[in-house]
């Protein structure tokens, strides 16, 4: 029996198959396109198997039909395995689901119906026994048309994502290109009967697709496995990229680069980046500096980052971009620049900072208003006081006028009534001074501190305006305040006076507040260690809880609930360590009280005083 040259050139295929396999299986890290393509190895070492098993005993009827019958284990199941390839990859993982499983549906009948085919004649009417060909019967032709349509979508598919992924005139694109052409040329060849292609054509062409799949996929492929899968997620990136080479040649870009620079004309790989920025006549975006950067990135070996903004349809946006070069064997061959949309992070600073001005200006009105609260109650009584000096001096005066004419009003009579008089104006006298004092303290208070100036002050003055405007508070609350000044009074402090004095009545609202209304002590201790002064405001209320502790300068926290912002320590904090260059601190344990720690330090050298 005279074998035919296609004859043993399949043997050769069938080797190729087996070292094929071989090659995925020992892969060290294997994905799901390696198992698919193992899977349509498999599918068409069988048909070629079966094949040649037809070349040897294809003049027996009975084993010419069985092997007949075999081929189509593998050729009814390689355009599914085709289809789940291209599908995976597409998109490693959606390869295989449930859903797959319907695509075996038809080959599943198919091998039902061939293999019962003596019993209705459905797949074909009569064996040509390899003389003659096979007289295709009904449903022969539902099977071409499944298996054409299947090898169509999956050839067709697997080609427009490898020159989606790498350009048409990629390596990688060329070969999966050519590998899909292959096998419909030879399998339209075979069914018009042309240029001698008989049934040794279809599984060598297959198996030629296999081997350029494989070299295109794995060899040629620099993403490595499932390169489609990785552009998917690439573009899905919520920040814009661009690879640009020392040439300023675009090597690749993400689609949410080319939708936010979408005025950007003629963007594609292989066009010069610095020419299109150039025509752009985008003052925004400066080909020029670009260029420069890139280069430069390029040469230190090294990111470099550029802020930049650009108006676009949606208003001004604001990018901060990343110039990080690529090296490859030895030498940076590219930069890429990563775009980072940073507007609305930058919309919620400003937000932050409008947010922060109201909250600072609602401190302030609620500091104003129980500075007002003070004032009323501390010129209230000085006023009285005046109020009822001058009534005694209008009586005196009216006395003294009466008593001018009266021969019975001796002189030491006049002198007292006169001396009375010069009593009450001292009495008045010391008041309208008190009165000055608030008058002053108050207008330094609501006017300096929204303007603080570098100044010096001394501990004496500030203990006093605190005095002064959180007295009539203290009271209210029922509360007794108590001083223990281990340090001269006189010693001075850099800084502002109105800061320093906010701070603490801040700290002693909070103390009085621990009470709940039922009063207490709160205690000031002032100390000097060693280069630093040590002002500890101490209340034995309920205190804090240390979940609360643990965050009281870091965030704005209050356990007043709807009554408190938490600002005010916050403030604090960060007044005592940016304007001071101090420390605060805060010791609490629950049901016992809380200490406050203002630590401030002290510069002998302005100090005229010391301890």
């Amino acid at each position: 029996m005279m074998l035919s040259s296609a004859f043993y050139i399949t043997c050769g295929t069938v080797l190729l198959l087996i070292s094929m396999g071989i090659y995925i299986l020992r892969a060290k890290q294997r994905t799901t396109l390696h198992y698919v393509l193992l899977m349509v190895i498999a599918e068409i070492f069988v048909w070629n198997g079966a094949v040649l098993m037809q070349g040897l005993f294809g003049h027996i009827r009975e084993l010419y039909i069985f092997w007949e019958n075999v081929t189509y284990l593998g050729a009814s199941l390689v355009p599914v395995g085709l289809f789940i390839l291209a599908r995976t990859y597409a998109d490693t993982g959606k390869g295989f689901s449930k859903k797959t499983l319907l695509l075996f549906v038809i080959p599943i009948l198919t091998q039902v119906i061939i293999w019962t085919n003596d019993a209705h004649g459905w797949f074909y009417v009569e064996y040509g026994l390899g003389i003659a060909p096979n007289v295709p019967g009904p449903y022969f032709f539902v099977h071409a048309a499944y298996s054409y349509i299947c090898m169509i979508i999956g050839l067709g598919q697997l080609s427009y994502y490898a020159v989606k992924n790498s350009g048409v005139w990629s390596v990688q694109a060329l070969l999966i290109i050519i590998g899909s052409i292959i096998p419909l040329i030879s399998n339209v060849f075979y069914t018009l009967g042309l240029f001698g292609f008989d049934v040794y054509s279809t599984p060598i062409a297959f198996t030629s697709t296999i081997l350029l799949y494989l070299l295109g996929m794995f060899r040629f492929n620099l993403l490595r496995i499932t390169p489609i899968a990785l552009q998917t997620v690439i573009n899905r990136i919520s920040d814009s990229f661009i690879v640009i080479d020392t040439e300023m040649s675009i090597i690749d870009f993400n689609k949410t680069f080319e939708d936010n620079f979408k005025y950007l004309k003629g963007l594609r790989k292989g066009e010069n980046f610095y020419k299109i920025l150039g025509e752009s006549g985008r003052n925004d975006i400066s080909a020029d500096q670009f260029r420069d950067i890139i280069v430069s990135a390029a040469e230190a070996s090294d990111t470099l980052i550029k802020d930049i903004e650009v108006n676009s349809d949606a208003g001004k946006q604001y990018f901060t971009i990343e110039f990080t070069p690529i090296r490859q064997r030895g030498r940076n061959t590219a930069v890429v620049l990563l775009f980072k949309n940073v507007t609305q992070h930058i919309h919620d600073m400003e937000q932050i900072q409008n947010n922060q001005a109201v909250l600072l200006e609602r401190e302030r009105l609620a500091s104003l208003g129980q500075l007002i609260g003070g004032i009323a109650h501390n010129l209230k009584t000085p006023i009285m006081s005046v109020a009822g000096g001058i009534d005694q001096i209008r009586d005196l005066s009216e006395e003294y006028a009466a008593s001018i004419d009266d021969e019975e009003v001796t002189s030491e009579d006049h002198q007292e009534i006169a001396g009375e008089m010069q009593e009450w104006l001292g009495k008045m006298k010391g008041h309208m001074a008190y009165m000055s004092d608030i008058i002053t303290t108050v207008k330094d208070q609501a006017a300096k501190f929204a303007h603080p100036e570098e100044e010096w002050f001394t501990l004496d003055e500030a203990l006093k305006r605190v005095n002064i405007l959180m007295m009539h508070e203290i009271t209210k609350n029922r509360c007794r305040y108590t001083e223990a000044i281990e340090v001269d009074r006189s010693l001075r402090i850099g800084g502002d006076v109105n800061a320093m004095v906010q701070i603490m009545d801040n700290i002693i609202v909070n103390a009085i507040q621990a009470y709940d209304g039922w009063g207490g002590e709160i205690a000031l201790h002032v100390t000097r260690e060693g280069s630093m002064l040590q002002i500890v405001i101490s209340d034995f209320g309920k205190g804090i809880e240390e979940k609360v502790k643990n965050r009281l300068f870091k965030e704005m926290v209050t356990t007043k609930g709807k009554h408190g912002t938490g600002l005010g320590l916050y403030m604090s904090y960060s007044t005592v360590k940016g304007m001071f260059g101090g420390d605060m601190w805060v010791e609490s344990s629950v049901g016992v009280g809380t200490d406050f720690y203002i630590q401030l330090p002290i510069r002998d050298e302005m100090n005229t005083g010391g301890q």
